[in-house]
């Protein structure tokens, strides 16, 4: 059986690499791993010791983390334009062999490296597509690896355990004797959109304008909200929100990936359909009276995870 080797730098993604390692594992028995051949002995041919191991191998998982392009050596050179160096000796080989597939894979936020980071014999690696794993996804992501490496060495997996149904958000009984902001938790992902839920008075009100108790009256109409602009979040992502009528489209960049979607504008209610690293995502959301806060929850449609996350708008 073919096995599936991880390639990586120790001081830029031993953890993530050794946590992949335990988790193809733990999903893919008899499937055997090589972690890297920083072992060789001495005499012994780099070339040739790397590609005696992936003479065993169909996948190379090239293991890219933040400073995978510009990590030096001792001398203040970079790593990667030594051509003994053994991540680069590593990659090349695999990059050479028809019977190898070779998988970027990116952690803790790194990007793609493009051709003009890399070294000659490595820049076939920037045209091969890439798949990112998270930390708060991470799970998912992996699985989705793992669907992928066995089909390419055809391996049958086992059949996965359906997903629990994510339970919706709990309104909070709690609720404040003036204007107050619904009660909300930091969550992941999709840092761009978010739903706002905030008070104007002492209780919630229905959407359908009815004052709570049963009254008949009509609360006053919402003034329009402009949302046209740029945004951000609490973690460093920024965003553009540009406004027609009652369309809205967005696009930007959170620290877990690019944004990009569009969204139909009811009020100060906004319902929006966007991607984030590819993932489809859904959120509708509540902008504040004075269109400086975006507040809310937001769900995966494949991923089913879920929470409330903050928007402002950037000075």
């Amino acid at each position: 059986m073919q096995g599936i080797f991880i390639s990586y730098r120790r001081l830029d993604s031993q953890s993530a690499a050794g946590r992949l390692a335990d988790h193809l594992k733990e999903n893919m028995h008899g499937v055997p791993l090589f972690r890297d051949v920083e072992t060789i002995e001495p005499g012994v041919d780099f070339v040739e010791a790397i590609g005696h191991a992936l003479q065993s191998c169909g996948i190379l998982l090239a293991v890219i983390g933040p400073r995978w392009v510009s990590l030096q050596d001792a001398a203040g050179r970079r790593r990667l334009d030594d051509p003994n160096d053994y991540t680069r000796l590593e990659i090349s080989t695999a990059l050479q062999r028809n019977d190898v597939r070779v998988i970027p894979v990116l952690v803790e936020g790194a990007q793609m490296p493009g051709s003009d980071d890399l070294p000659d014999d490595l820049k076939p690696l920037a045209r091969r597509n890439a798949i990112e794993l998270t930390d708060k996804r991470w799970e998912y992501d992996v699985s989705q690896l793992v669907d992928t490496l066995g089909k390419a060495l055809h391996v049958p997996l086992a059949p996965k355990p359906p997903r629990p149904e994510p339970k919706p958000p709990q309104p909070s009984p709690e609720k404040s004797s003036s204007r107050s902001w619904t009660k909300w938790a930091w969550g992941i992902g999709a840092l761009i959109v978010i739903i706002a839920a905030y008070n104007a008075n002492e209780d919630s009100y229905d959407p359908t304008g009815r004052v709570p108790g049963g009254d008949t009256g009509q609360r006053p109409p919402v003034a329009e909200v402009i949302l046209s602009g740029n945004w951000q979040d609490a973690e460093g992502g920024s965003y553009r929100l540009v406004q027609q009528g009652v369309q809205v489209a967005f696009q930007g960049r959170s620290p877990h990936g690019p944004v990009a979607g569009r969204g139909m504008l009811q009020g100060n209610q906004l319902t929006l359909d966007y991607t984030l690293n590819g993932y489809p995502y859904q959120a509708v959301l509540l902008a504040s009276p004075d269109g400086l806060n975006l507040l809310g929850q937001y769900r995966g449609a494949n991923t089913g995870d879920s929470g409330p996350v903050h928007l402002q708008r950037a000075r």
